[in-house]
């Protein structure tokens, strides 16, 4: 029997990512079928290093001294395998009966380990089940390699030998090093086998690191089964799941129950802890209970990585093998389950079948350490009727045009869990076509056949144009409570510590490239008062949970900078929840954010100082109380806010000087409770005097027949009173829901919640709505990803899509729940229905009652033109945001002539977004203008 040596070595890869395995090679970090979180075809950055691990392998070397390591790939056409040295497994062996082997085994590692083959012929010395070996006559053991020794193990290849054979390390915790990598195979080849065209090992595994002591590990806990820790020291605490991608927090915070409940359900596509974060008090006790159907942990994070279900060391379509041949070759699989935990596997290919006793099959099961070698045909992309396939073969008729194209076809495990969390490969088919016009062809074909990338796919593509569409973006390093649409195009947002510890760290997003910057402030500005300043600052103030901040902030978008204004700089008293109001002159107003009945007091930016109003004192104790700047000079208050108000009255505020004003009532709305509502108004300047509407949508925790309804007033003119009229209802109730108003004239209700913020069942609803005045008709829009509740904002973005972030949980039990850090970004139907204007030119600045010219190809079809003040929102409410419409005086083949607000109490002075909007309901993208004396 013919004698060859075998040379391993037992290494170890640092920082392996199954997602990632070689960083340098650009094309890694996808999912291509596009798993829940990775909807748009990426793993982000956070889980590439939780699934990092320090993996195992065995490396072959072609020589005694181990200086040259085998680089032949393992598959030969795996357009994603990485480099011999970033693998995993690290070799398969190929031999033929009649050789004997001398495998040569250096443990590399610093721990003990071994080798195990099965299948193979051989003697106890070449057994190495830890503690059953043999000790050599010098040193070692058969079934310990101590770090720095090697052991030689001899097998025999016979006839009775002949398929695929797993190996692996079988000293002592067999399964951690197996899950770290440190297996491979042997393929006893057929003699009498024909030659396949490729040869193609495929193993099925899990992938996780060494583990440290978890400071907690429920084990692997059954269906029904529950598990209970109690947690002693206040702080975040993450835990995840170590055999499913599902993660969640518990948060130990002072003032939290003395226990919390979490459900494990693992719905297909979507294991998750529910809810994903729950906040107890020191010594408080979190207990979780399994209400699925597969095995799962509870497992603090620190103590190891997140476990992956992986194909050859690799997680998720598009990092793992992605197997290019031509249509008709022929495949030789040979198939490894190493996963020796209780779950069993199989293996599915699509598009080929292969003989299997005496019957064909397209799946096959494989429990713990075994293997098969079946062969497949690689199928063809286009089906081919008999007369097209004699015609290709037929040489005398090749006139038509020469094709090649591809399709993709899956192999997986169907264990759908698996599946869904990575264990599925491709086989990419490559087919030449003849055909006289591709267009006979009823679909696309992809041509690409090397492509790294994932396929295009358009995730809202059954969605009517007529309900707009949602894009979720990476998640923001920041929970969002607040957030401001500023003059340079950019987002800010923030939270504050909002009551549980997070750091006073801002965050500015670029809605056009999705770049992130943060920023930081040295006060606790949760739950502040904010509005735009005429120069474009943000002005901030008062925050903090408990209330007791007077100060000031002002962050500038030049210098992406905060600045806390001197204690000279501070209200009269603190303020939390205050709403702050922008007025003709430049100042603002704060009003609200304390119990009973507080100062109002005015903010003058020239002296940076505040001043009472005084004869303006009133009781707006439901805190954010919706005011609004109205063309008449006046700020009035629609009742709208955040806890029950004193009255069922409206009113408005009249400055009688610079610092002093008086208020004056009136008449109540026909649904008087609108806690948690939200309002918006709009102007139409091109009416003399210009028209003023402020809307109020949903609210109403004590009634919830409110909170569906929709109310309107008036406030042209305040003489005679005017009278609160009903719109047309909502589709669905909503609490907590955010007001947008769009370039269009049109108002989007995005968020909230049917029930109340704390109720058992807050009932989240997913789809927004927009409101069209001019029918009275609300339209249901398509349903986005997350719910947006309580701490959620919605912000229109300068190209007429809006943002939405932020958002507690929607299962909220009876503890606070997580704050999200999802953001999405809706484009609403009119950027759907064709073309949209441009604007090619406008003045930068502008005066009240000026006529100003805007550059414009599209002119000829423009039939409104638009200001809208930008967004300042948090709590869903925004007293700063509104619509102007303005009148156009004049048209050319490239110019409007349009007028600018009449005086400052329709347009305080300010930087706008400048829209217009054609004779389809499409507006442009915006230009900013700043309208100042």
């Amino acid at each position: 029997m013919a004698m060859r040596n075998i040379y391993l070595k037992i290494e170890r890869l640092l920082g392996y990512s199954p997602v990632a395995p070689q960083d340098e090679m650009g094309h890694y970090h996808q999912d291509c079928a596009r798993n829940t979180g990775h909807e748009d075809g990426r793993v982000p950055d956070g889980e590439v290093a939780l699934r990092r691990v320090d993996a195992l392998v065995y490396r072959e070397y072609l020589d005694a001294g181990y200086t040259m390591p085998n680089m032949a790939p393992l598959i030969a056409n795996d357009v994603n395998e990485p480099m011999a040295d970033r693998r995993i497994p690290g070799t398969v062996i190929y031999t033929k009966p009649g050789q004997r082997l001398r495998i040569h085994v250096l443990n590399a590692d610093d721990m003990p380990h071994s080798f195990h083959l099965h299948g193979l012929k051989y003697g106890v010395a070449g057994d190495g089940s830890w503690p059953f070996g043999v000790a050599g006559r010098m040193s070692g053991r058969s079934d310990e390699i101590c770090p720095g020794d090697t052991w030689i193990y001899e097998f025999e290849a016979t006839h009775e030998t002949i398929g695929c054979w797993p190996f692996h390390d079988h000293y002592k915790m067999i399964g951690d090093n197996v899950n770290r990598g440190l297996f491979g195979g042997i393929v006893v080849r057929d003699p009498k086998w024909h030659k396949a065209d490729y040869e193609v090992p495929i193993f099925l595994h899990r992938l996780s690191g060494p583990r440290t002591a978890a400071a907690f590990d429920s084990g692997t806990l059954n269906p029904g089964g529950t598990f209970s820790f109690t947690f002693p020291t206040i702080g975040p605490v993450d835990y995840m799941c170590r055999l499913h991608p599902m993660s969640g927090q518990v948060i130990v915070s002072a003032g939290g129950p003395a226990s919390a409940a979490v459900t494990i359900r693992d719905t297909p596509g979507s294991p998750r802890f529910d809810p994903v974060a729950v906040t107890i008090a020191p010594g408080g006790t979190v207990t979780w209970t399994h209400a699925g159907t597969m095995p799962h942990t509870v497992t603090e994070s620190s103590s190891g990585s997140l476990e992956s279900m992986c194909l050859n060391g690799r997680t998720f379509v598009g990092n793992t093998p992605t197997i290019v041949s031509d249509s008709g070759k022929r495949i030789r699989w040979y198939v490894f389950n190493l996963d020796l935990g209780v779950g069993w596997h199989n293996f599915h290919t699509h598009g080929t079948r292969w003989r299997w006793g005496d019957q064909n099959v397209d799946t096959r099961s494989l429990g713990p350490a075994e293997s098969f070698c079946v062969e497949t045909v690689v199928p063809d992309v286009v089906l081919l009727t008999e007369r097209e396939d004699r015609r290709r073969l037929d040489k005398k008729e090749r006139r038509e045009k020469h094709v090649k194209v591809c399709g993709d076809f899956l192999f997986h495990c169907h264990v759908e869990m698996h599946m869904m969390q990575g264990m599925a490969g491709l086989i990419r088919a490559v087919q030449s076509i003849e055909v006289e016009d591709e267009k006979e062809l009823d679909y696309i074909l992809n041509k690409d056949c090397a492509k790294y990338g994932c396929p295009p796919v358009d995730p809202n593509r059954c969605m009517s144009a007529g309900q707009g569409l949602w894009d979720s973006l990476p998640d923001l390093p920041n929970f969002v409570v607040h957030a401001a649409l500023m003059h340079n195009g950019l987002v800010l947002m923030w939270s504050g510590t909002a009551e549980v510890g997070y750091p006073d760290q801002s965050v500015v997003w670029n809605p056009a490239t999705d770049a992130r910057a943060t920023q930081t402030y040295d006060e606790d500005l949760f739950c502040a008062g904010q509005t735009f300043l005429a120069d474009g600052r943000l002005l901030v103030a008062g925050g903090a949970p408990n209330g007791t901040i007077k100060s000031t902030h002002i962050f500038d978008p030049a210098t992406a900078t905060w600045t806390h204004l001197p204690a000279a700089s501070n209200m009269s008293a603190a303020r939390w929840y205050p709403t702050l109001v922008p007025l003709p002159d430049g100042r603002v107003l704060a009003a609200t954010g304390m119990s009973g009945t507080g100062p109002v007091e005015v903010f003058d930016p020239t002296t940076q100082k505040w001043s009472v109003v005084t004869g303006a004192d009133r009781n707006l104790s439901e805190l954010y109380s919706s005011l609004h700047q109205i063309p008449s000079g006046e700020i009035f208050y629609s009742r709208a806010g955040w806890q029950v108000a004193p009255d069922v009255t409206t009113a408005y505020l009249r400055l009688t000087g610079a610092t002093s004003g008086v208020w004056t009532t009136l008449g109540a709305q026909a649904f008087p409770d609108r806690q948690e509502g939200t309002a918006v108004i709009q102007i139409d300047a091109t009416h003399s005097p210009p028209t003023a509407t402020v809307i109020v949508i949903g609210g109403g925790v004590s009634g919830v027949h409110n909170a569906q309804s929709v109310e309107a007033i008036d406030l042209t003119q305040l003489s005679p009173p005017p009278s609160w009229m009903r719109l047309a209802d909502m589709n669905f109730r909503r609490t907590n829901v955010n007001g947008v108003l769009l370039p269009d004239g049109t108002v989007l209700a995005v968020g909230g919640q049917r029930a109340g913020k704390w109720a058992a069942d807050p009932q989240p609803v997913l789809q927004p709505e927009i409101y069209d005045p001019q029918t009275n008709h609300w339209t249901l829009m398509a349903p986005m990803a997350h719910p947006r509740q309580y701490h959620s904002i919605a912000v229109l973005l300068p190209d007429g899509r809006v943002l939405s972030a932020g958002g507690v949980d929607p299962t909220l039990g009876g503890a606070p729940a997580r704050d999200q850090r999802y953001i999405e970004v809706f484009t609403p139907p009119y950027l759907l229905r064709g073309p949209r204007p441009h604007i090619t030119g406008t003045p930068a600045t502008v005066t009240w009652g000026a006529s100003f010219n805007i550059q414009s190809t599209d002119a000829p079809r423009v039939t409104s033109v638009a200001l809208l003040r930008p967004c300042a929102m948090t709590h869903h409410t925004d007293a700063g945001q509104r619509y102007i419409k303005l009148p156009i005086t004049g048209h050319t083949a490239t110019q409007l002539t349009v007028t600018a607000p009449a005086s400052a109490s329709i347009a305080p002075p300010g930087f706008y977004m400048l829209f217009i909007v054609d004779n389809n309901g499409i507006p442009s993208a915006a230009a900013w203008i700043q309208v100042t004396p």
